[in-house]
């Protein structure tokens, strides 16, 4: 025991805290999600092939073993979907690209008020704000647009007499990237029954990347907000209004944040190096 302590140096205490550091941030990634039952019955095999090395179960082990060795690749298949999602939500970005607060929020207003008239016209609508992940193979998909986000050109879309009223409104970059756009219903079996097409499809596109959804419903003239497979009802347009400024420029604040830090940095390390030469 002593010889242990002996090598474990300052440089093992370091090792040994960050794999709990990733090892915590994981376990937080996929907690409340169909990752985390996963993890439970892979911790059962494990646990099972641990046993059946203390124990003589001679047959258990000679069948983990020939398991053991393709484990890490079904570990991959079995959680490529959450493993992307972990590896992007690493990067986000704000949709709000060179725009200031200002800007941004004049756009949240703009979908603010489409939603909100939409509901109370009882017309039924999708609209997805690009973030980290690329939606390109679903904008390709939809008839391109590229025009600036407005309440009336929302309206014009959603109304019923549209030819493209029938799919899904994406905004990328603060614009209105393409419309008519038909997006990956939910694989949950658990979902809610009731919930319709419109639903489904805002709940598989969240599933698949890191999406912001909203849905207006024309059945009960209501509007939600989509996030990461989880549907929240907003009661009027300043519950929705006040969720997507959280949302969003959050992200743009902090993103500004960085850049002003790095800039600072910059600043100081050239005058630094700057007298260093005096």
């Amino acid at each position: 025991m002593s010889d242990i302590f002996a090598q474990f140096t300052a440089w093992s205490a370091l090792d040994v805290a960050l794999l709990a550091v990733i090892i915590y941030q994981i376990l937080l990634l996929i907690r409340g999600t169909r990752a985390a039952q996963i993890l439970i019955g892979v911790l059962l095999v494990v646990g099972l092939y641990v046993l059946s090395n203390i124990f003589p179960l001679t047959t258990v082990n000679w069948m983990m073993n020939r398991f053991y060795s393709s484990f890490i690749i079904i570990l991959i298949i079995i959680f490529q979907d959450d493993i992307r999602y972990v590896l992007s939500s690493m990067g986000k970005r704000n949709i709000f690209v060179d725009q200031d607060v200002s800007e941004s929020m004049l756009i949240i207003d703009e979908i603010t008020r489409a939603a909100v008239s939409l509901s109370a016209k009882r017309i039924g609508a999708l609209i997805v704000l690009e973030r980290g992940i690329l939606l390109r193979k679903y904008i390709d998909a939809g008839v391109q647009l590229d025009a600036r986000v407005s309440k009336e050109i929302l309206l014009s879309i959603f109304h019923p007499s549209s030819p493209i009223h029938d799919g899904a409104v994406i905004l990328k970059h603060g614009k209105i990237a393409a419309a008519g756009c038909f997006l990956p219903l939910t694989t949950d079996e658990k979902v809610d029954a009731n919930l319709g097409t419109r639903h489904r499809a805002a709940l598989g596109i969240s599933e698949e990347t890191d999406a912001l959804v909203i849905i207006v419903s024309e059945e009960g003239a209501s509007m939600a907000l989509v996030d990461n497979g989880k549907i929240v009802r907003k009661p009027d347009g300043k519950a929705l209004r006040d969720a997507l400024a959280q949302h969003l420029l959050s992200e743009d604040s902090m993103t500004k944040s960085r850049q002003t830090l790095t800039t600072r940095l910059k600043t100081y390390y050239a005058q630094f190096f700057s007298r260093m030469g005096e």
